[in-house]
């Protein structure tokens, strides 16, 4: 019972496993925002960054599933 999680180049260096993928044991009430807080980031950055679950754009509190996937990324802009 897993989830799987990909990271945005960006931001690997900033979590702790320093992995561009990871897995995460699934639990009942998890949500991206507490994979995105157990790898060291606040709820402050995640304000920043979107997340994708099975290729749809969801929020932080969206309930995960197990086998879901989930991907951080960080929106570039300039000009």
């Amino acid at each position: 019972m897993s989830i799987r999680v990909k990271w945005f180049p960006t931001l690997v260096k900033r979590t702790h496993s320093k992995q561009p993928e990871t897995t995460v044991e699934w639990r009942e009430g998890l949500t991206p925002l507490a994979i995105f807080t157990g790898e060291g980031f606040s709820e402050v950055d995640a304000e920043a960054v979107m997340v994708i679950v099975n290729d749809a754009q969801a929020s932080m509190t969206t309930g995960l599933r197990d086998g879901d996937r989930v991907e951080f990324l960080v929106s570039i802009q300039g000009g």
